[in-house]
């Protein structure tokens, strides 16, 4: 649909919301910095509902307007291929963000610069039809971590969930309690951890060695013919550069496994080998099934 006049969006479907009954289902969504995806979870059932999963491009860098409008675009597919009314909304998203009010406080970080100090909480209940109290949001990194914990059925154990994309997520799960590492900001080489550990780092450290280089982000450096000897140089960069903030961060924590994700993560046969062989912690690459992640979100004995 479109915005009002007031800034925020008009309800989804008005004459569908206006007579589904209120169910146990739970709208999942997680907003990434160049995407949004969403899905309806049974809580009853722990699945995620059929057809109901939709995940497409957002562009983070657009107008407000530009934002909203993709969101509720993707959360429009999701809601129209049931017809149950979710009963609560969880969200993650990147940081910094007020989780607790659900305001953005994305400064400077290259993504969602235009939806800074909006509350989301209020938009999201506002296009659905909920009560804003309802709507209740996570740390991306966090979010991620919930679903692998759930995948792996390590409730038990400790883990560390590190997701490497345009920022660097660290979050750690113990006894039933995951807490933001926040290790993205955390000093290394001079600047903080995701100056490095990153896309921007990776594509920076390109850019000083050969000068110009023709792509700007992970995905098209994979995919490019003729990148070779940059790809190569970029992924050994980002090797040595994680070996050394795991030994730094994370190896005190003693965790019983570290699981490695985010959209870097997915060109694991680049470099993964050659991280785990050097170091003497346990490390597994993630799932990279974000149906995994709506179901730790919306777990019980996880949604702490």
């Amino acid at each position: 649909m479109f915005l009002s006049e007031t800034g925020f969006a008009k309800p989804l479907l008005p004459p569908i919301l206006d007579y589904m009954s209120i169910t146990t289902k739970v709208l999942c969504i997680d907003l990434g910095g160049t995407h949004c995806s969403s899905a309806l979870v049974d809580r009853e059932e722990e699945r995620v509902v059929e057809e109901s999963y939709f995940r497409c491009p957002v562009d983070s860098n657009g107008s407000r307007a530009q934002i909203l409008r993709e969101i509720q675009e993707i959360l429009h597919m999701t809601l129209s291929s049931n017809p149950s009314k979710p009963s609560k909304v969880i969200v993650s998203c990147p940081g910094p963000f007020d989780y607790e009010n659900g305001i953005s406080r994305m400064d400077g970080m290259n993504k969602y610069q235009a939806i800074l100090n909006f509350n989301l909480r209020e938009f999201f209940a506002d296009i659905i039809g909920i009560a804003p109290e309802s709507v209740c949001f996570y740390n991306d990194a966090a979010a991620f971590l919930l679903g692998e914990v759930y995948f792996r059925k390590l409730e038990q154990k400790r883990i560390i969930g590190l997701t490497l994309g345009t920022g660097l997520g660290s979050s750690i799960y113990v006894n039933g309690r995951i807490e933001d590492l926040n290790y993205g900001s955390a000093p290394f080489q001079g600047g903080i951890v995701e100056d490095v550990i990153s896309t921007r780092g990776m594509i920076g450290h390109l850019k000083e060695k050969f000068g110009r280089i023709s792509v700007d982000n992970i995905k098209d450096l994979v995919q490019t013919s003729g990148l070779e000897e940059q790809r190569r140089d970029a992924f050994d960069y980002l090797t040595a550069n994680l070996r050394e903030f795991i030994k730094q961060y994370l190896a005190p924590l003693a965790p019983d496994l570290i699981v490695i994700g985010g959209s870097i993560a997915k060109a694991n046969s680049l470099f993964f080998e050659d991280l785990q062989s050097s170091l003497e912690q346990n490390l597994e690459v993630a799932s990279f099934d974000e149906c995994n992640l709506f179901l730790g979100l919306t777990f019980e004995p996880l949604n702490i």
